[in-house]
């Protein structure tokens, strides 16, 4: 395992050395609502250029509303050629939480990144729930990682990814 960025002994330690080492975090100031679309669309806020050859660790903190017949989903663009896989943890497609629950059955499971994942919801077009997404993986050709999302199925009342969620990405290599 190497650590990033390298650091040979008698290396000049500079403020560009120093700012490679911290992670990017990338955040929603603002919600971002869709209607009546199923067709994954990147999100306009949780999106980042990736470097070729390199090593990242991204975490996304989804903070989503959705009605139960119109649901939430999720899958990750990434550039062609990235190798790993992505955690998803949230509640469980099919799931209604209540208005005031914060339990119920969650989904854990390990994807693809254009593997579509179904969110459970709170059947409200602004109580939010919340998932987390990650992964470490690898990239062979630089481009743009972004969360991709939209309805499951096409409803009027816009579901929608809050204000507040974030995307923290760090390179590992």
């Amino acid at each position: 395992m190497s650590l990033y960025p390298p650091i040979p002994a008698g290396s000049r330690i500079t403020s560009g050395l120093l700012s490679s080492m911290l992670p990017q975090i990338m955040w929603k100031t603002v919600n971002t609502d869709r209607a009546a679309t199923t067709a994954f669309a990147d999100d306009p806020d949780l999106t980042c250029v990736l470097e070729a050859n390199a090593t990242y660790h991204a975490i996304f903190y989804i903070h989503f509303a959705a009605l139960d017949l119109a649901r939430f989903k999720t899958m990750w663009n990434v550039p062609s050629g990235v190798s790993g896989n992505r955690s998803a943890m949230g509640p469980d497609q099919g799931v209604v939480l209540s208005g005031t629950s914060t339990g119920g059955t969650g989904r854990w499971g390990v994807h693809n990144f254009t593997t579509s994942v179904t969110y459970g919801t709170r059947d409200s077009g602004s109580n939010q729930c919340a998932a987390i997404e990650e992964a470490v993986f690898t990239t062979t050709g630089a481009g743009t990682l972004a969360l991709q999302w939209a309805q499951v199925t096409s409803n009027a009342t816009p579901s929608r990814l809050g204000a507040g969620s974030s995307l923290h990405l760090r390179r590992l290599a």
